[in-house]
């Protein structure tokens, strides 16, 4: 089994992997889903997509927080969206953004689980009405990214009624009126390269899909409800913002210095008061402390992910020693926030900057919520379900954050009622990775 620490980086997932699901996008289905668990190199794929998928193509992602993860927009601002439920066939595309839509060749959405179907619809809609189009999507490729088996989309009860009424089965993107309409490429990503340890990825398996829990369960409680390994210091994986706010005070206030403080800043439209920020305006950091960085490092020295200890601090730079490697110096980095607009002289579609903001790439690690978590890989992580998980795929996106057990441990033994499945969710899912393309369902 793997035992690399936290930090060590290590050669990413070739591009060149991707060369089937990247030809079946170049063929031109119209709407293709790529979904796939934990550590099956959905966000390579992105990357690649970007890279080689031409100048016409826009991404986007249902939260600011994952849009700039992105560096992308949000479906919301690209398509003049409301902050609320909507009623697709009441929508209509801002004038601004109509040539755009017009020019527009394909469309990616990222962390599709989160999309609600009445959003999807949406979409839709304003590009039909916008291409004078009447095809799905008014003639434009999309491609969907993601994992229903993650995290869900957030939706009130009062909403889900509202949702029924409009017609719709349930709330995910999958339940949209204009998947009905067209016919489904799928590419179901399989391969997972973030653990090595079969009998791991074998149970991370069953959890995600509901089955064998009680196996699962048990065997992960074998290995891993205990102290953590000897000579690592994890990141406490926690549901809540409150239990995750509390390791970390409690941590912060155990520094005897008194610490430095970092502000963020921001230009343009970026609104510190309403934007989820990546790292907070007011960032409080302490010799001794635990910290995570939240980029990646143009140099590769660090990645998303990366942990360690703070040995030094400056006004604008923190120096951190990073677990298991070296020390580095962090220095502040800008977070952009982006508005994709049709440039009449280069024929493409431009990102433009529209907002800015600036912080050091760090937040307090000794834990984080397992939303923030998405996304991760972590060699030593620490779960704490507390009082019990409150999200279907809630267990699973925090275990899976994991690269190995030996890495991993439990703050209390893992329960079954823990394990939240969405059954129509994991029957989705079952059922697309039967159907996928027989050689183009994984990178090879």
């Amino acid at each position: 089994m793997n035992t690399l620490p936290a930090t060590t980086i290590r050669p990413s997932l070739s591009e060149e992997a991707f060369a089937a699901p990247l030809a079946l996008v170049r063929e031109g289905a119209p709407l293709i889903m790529v979904l796939g668990g934990a550590g099956t190199g959905k966000t390579t794929f992105l990357h690649a997509l970007r890279r080689h998928g031409g100048g016409r193509q826009a991404f986007l992602a249902p939260t600011g927080v994952a849009a700039l993860q992105l560096g992308g927009q949000t479906i919301h601002s690209f398509f003049g969206l409301p902050p609320r439920l909507v009623d697709p066939d009441q929508v209509k595309p801002r004038s601004p953004k109509r040539n755009l839509m017009k020019k527009l060749e394909r469309l990616v959405i990222d962390e599709v689980s989160m999309v609600r179907a009445d959003v999807l619809d949406a979409v839709d809609r304003c590009l039909r009405i916008a291409r004078s189009d009447p095809a799905p999507f008014g003639g434009v490729q999309v491609v969907l990214v993601g994992d229903f088996l993650q995290l869900p989309p957030v939706v009130p009860t009062a909403e889900r009624e509202i949702l029924g009424h409009l017609g719709y089965e349930g709330p995910f993107a999958f339940d949209a009126r204009v998947l009905r309409e067209v016919e489904v490429a799928r590419l179901p990503f399989t391969q997972v390269y973030r653990q090595t340890d079969e009998e791991f990825v074998a149970h991370l398996a069953d959890l995600r899909m509901g089955r064998q829990m009680e196996r699962a369960v048990a065997a992960i409680n074998a290995a891993s409800f205990r102290e953590h390994r000897p000579g690592r210091v994890p990141v406490v994986l926690a549901p809540t913002n409150a239990r995750v706010d509390a390791y970390n005070r409690r941590g912060l206030e155990g520094l005897a210095e008194a610490g430095r403080i970092f502000e963020g800043k921001s230009e343009g439209e970026f609104d510190l008061a309403t934007d989820r920020l990546p790292v907070p305006e007011t960032l409080v950091l302490k010799v001794g402390a635990r910290v995570m960085a939240v980029r990646n490092d143009p140099e590769k020295q660090w990645v998303n992910g990366s942990v360690g200890t703070i040995i030094g601090l400056a006004p604008d730079r923190a120096f951190v020693r990073l677990d298991g490697a070296g020390v580095v110096e962090i220095e502040r980095t800008s977070w952009e926030r982006i508005r994709y607009d049709w440039d009449e002289a280069t024929g493409q579609i431009a990102a433009k900057v529209v907002g800015t903001y600036s912080q050091l790439p760090l937040v307090p690690a000794w834990a984080v919520t397992v939303h923030k978590a998405q996304g991760l890989t972590l060699d030593d992580a620490r779960i704490d379900f507390d009082s019990g998980t409150f999200a279907a795929g809630q267990a699973y996106v925090a275990l899976s954050r994991a690269r190995s057990l030996e890495g991993l441990s439990l703050a209390r033994p893992l329960r079954a009622s823990d394990i939240r499945i969405d059954r129509r969710v994991a029957a989705f899912t079952t059922a697309f990775e039967a159907a996928g393309r027989i050689g183009t369902t994984e990178p090879r």
